[in-house]
């Protein structure tokens, strides 16, 4: 692969070029080797289209609270800087995260702040991770920074496991309840079709229509087919695209029991984040910006955007979040005493962790109500289709009466 970079020299001379090597790791070796640290280093854009395996390799949230817990411990333990990347580099050479770190490595060996190189887009790290990086750096208190920014990424990464786990038997009972019923359609009604041909004009008209529609998708079989597998792909697409995930979130706010099961969820988020922000001396405008980028309801989050202009402007985050309407009042008293006493941090991390919770115990009311919902659906799809079946035989008997 083919590397343009940017490096300086022992005496502090910068130096533009490129080299080839094997991958961001050997370019680093190979530039060290002549004397020059890398300060920027680009796979040529010819050869962005070929990266190599571990570039492929996706870093997930857990490997990011895994980097960042691990960052933590070390700097919390007295190890520079300097030595605590170069050693992960190492230790994740063969991994996803092993170029990333590389190239963080020599950002700060070429003079860079750690913050500024966490933004490399391979990391994917959220806006106030950066956030709370930065204000470590200024506050020297690093480690502490990093661990609370782990602390955080594991809570997100365990409520989407556990929403993601609490969808699995669902999702499971549906499937196969509707795999269930496409059997039905295509195995069993058709057999029947000789009913409505030899007795048509005293067959109940509910029993002609499911008699013809499992003919109909017998017919068809392959066009139902099609269809379903480009249902399936919509939905992977869906699922992995983000954009469209937030478009199906601002549709979904507006369900009943959804709709303030996600509120309170963001929420919770939102006040979590920021928190941990002004815990970490990130002035309350900024650390309003950052927080307001982790919510996904556009609502909640062009509202925050609205509040902290407002905050510009002299009045206190109650007064601001008051005039939300999807903000709780009860919820507002916690943020006004934290602004009176001075512990508006510890105040938001209490109303993080009491919003969390809610919206766990919404969650699992409405995972509850899925299987009942399911079955009772899928039972009564069951249940027409064989009371057409026997309305159609009985009426057949009585005309040979």
């Amino acid at each position: 692969m083919r590397f343009d970079y940017l490096a300086r020299d022992s005496d502090g001379q910068q130096h533009r070029g490129f080299t080839d090597a094997e991958n961001e790791g050997a370019a680093i070796r190979q530039l060290g080797s002549q004397g020059l640290t890398p300060v920027r280093l680009i796979a040529a854009a010819g050869d962005q289209g070929r990266p190599s395996g571990r570039s492929r390799l996706r870093i997930r949230p857990a490997d990011q609270t895994l980097l960042l817990r691990e960052l933590s411990t070390l700097l919390g333990a007295g190890v520079s800087l300097g030595d605590a990347l170069p050693s992960l580099a190492q230790a994740y050479a063969a991994q996803a995260l092993g170029p990333a770190l590389e190239g963080l490595h020599a950002h700060v060996r070429g003079g860079g702040r750690l913050s500024e190189g966490m933004k490399d887009a391979r990391l994917r790290l959220p806006a106030f991770v950066l956030a709370l990086t930065q204000a470590g750096e200024a506050s020297g208190q690093l480690a502490r920074a990093l661990s609370e920014a782990a602390d955080q990424l594991e809570l997100d990464r365990k409520v989407a496991e556990d929403l993601r786990s609490a969808l699995i038997y669902p999702t499971v009972l549906v499937a196969a309840g509707s795999l269930a019923v496409f059997i039905i359609f295509v195995g069993v009604v058709p057999r029947f079709a000789s009913l409505i041909k030899s007795s048509r004009g005293n067959v109940p008209e509910l029993s002609r229509w499911v008699i013809e529609s499992g003919l109909f998708v017998r017919t068809h079989l392959g066009e139902f087919g099609l269809a379903a597998a480009a249902l399936a792909a919509l939905i992977a697409y869906g699922i992995s695209h983000e954009p469209m995930r937030r478009r199906a979130l601002q549709t979904l706010v507006k369900a009943p029991g959804i709709g303030p099961w996600l509120v309170q969820s963001e929420i919770g988020r939102w006040a979590t984040v920021l928190g941990t922000l002004l815990a970490n001396r990130v002035p309350i405008v900024d650390a309003m910006g950052i927080s307001a980028g982790v919510l996904r309801l556009d609502t909640l989050r062009s509202g925050l955007e609205r509040a902290a202009r407002t905050l510009q402007q002299g009045q206190t985050l109650a007064s601001a979040l008051e005039s939300q309407g999807w903000f709780p009042p009860s919820r507002l008293n916690l943020i006004r005493v934290g602004e009176r006493s001075g512990e508006l941090p510890k105040m938001l991390l209490a109303l993080g962790h009491s919003q969390t919770d809610t919206a766990r115990l919404m969650q699992r009311r409405l995972l509850t109500l899925i299987e009942p919902v399911a079955i009772l659906l899928i039972g009564a799809v069951i249940g027409v289709v064989m009371v057409a079946v026997m309305m159609a035989i009985t009426s057949l008997n009585a005309v040979a009466v």
